[in-house]
Parts: structure tokens; C-alpha cells; sequence
């Protein structure tokens, strides 16, 4: 008898390193699995990210109006560029705000003269 071992290409000799094609094909299945799952979730939170800053602009820009009536008796005229552009000159704002997706703010004070709507094209009207 021969104190040889037999070699078997599958079996794990000890004291071997590395990983066996069965064990990477089983690695790379379950991140594929992970990612997945994860992926819809990072791409939603980028978009409710989104849609809340919107919300937070039209927050801003209806309080900055707000304040314009309380201390000229009337809101600034013109198209909404013109009004966001007013409402920044007089301090009211610090910048204009721009929507991240792409968006234009649009103001209506003409339905009601005692209330403002502030809408955006891509998310409407938020947080009112």
C-alpha cells in the first residue's frame, strides 16, 4: 500500500487557501440578491428627497410672499420669475429658488387676494 493520498479536484486538501468555483458562484448570487433589493429603495429616497426640498422651496416662497403683502399691501406683479426675482431684490428671499428635477415654480394670488398657491410643474402643489 502506498502512503500516497488520492487527489480529488473537488475535496479541499488542508491547509489549501482560496475559494472553490461552487463557494464564488454562491458569493456573487447573494450580492446580486442584495442589490436587488436595496437598489429601488437608494433610487425612491433620491426622489422623496427631491419632492421634499420642492415642498420646502414652495414653503419659502409662499412665506416670502407672505410677508411681501404684510409689508407692501399686495404681492409683486409679473409673471413668477418676475415675483421670485422681487421677492430676492427686497431680502425677502436670499436666492431664487430652483427645483432640483428641473421644475418652474408658478404663483397664483389672483383666486383668492387673502391666499397664495405656489406650484411646481413636475411635483404640483405640495405641503399646503
Amino acid at each position: 500500500m502506498s502512503n500516497q493520498k488520492k487527489y480529488c479536484g473537488s475535496c479541499r486538501v488542508r491547509g489549501a487557501q482560496g475559494f472553490t468555483l461552487l463557494e464564488m458562484v454562491i458569493a456573487v448570487f447573494i450580492m446580486s440578491v442584495m442589490t436587488a433589493v436595496v437598489m429601488p429603495h437608494l433610487l425612491s429616497a433620491g426622489q422623496q428627497a427631491q419632492k421634499s426640498a420642492c415642498e420646502q422651496n414652495q414653503r419659502t416662497i409662499r412665506e416670502a410672499l407672505i410677508e411681501y403683502k404684510l409689508i407692501y399691501h399686495n404681492y409683486p406683479t409679473g409673471e413668477a420669475t418676475q415675483q421670485l426675482q422681487e421677492l430676492k431684490d427686497k431680502k425677502l428671499l436670499s436666492t431664487v429658488p430652483v427645483d432640483s428635477e428641473g421644475g418652474q415654480y408658478q404663483i397664483d394670488t389672483t383666486t383668492d387676494p387673502n391666499e397664495v398657491t405656489v406650484t411646481c410643474t413636475v411635483h404640483g402643489m405640495l405641503g399646503q
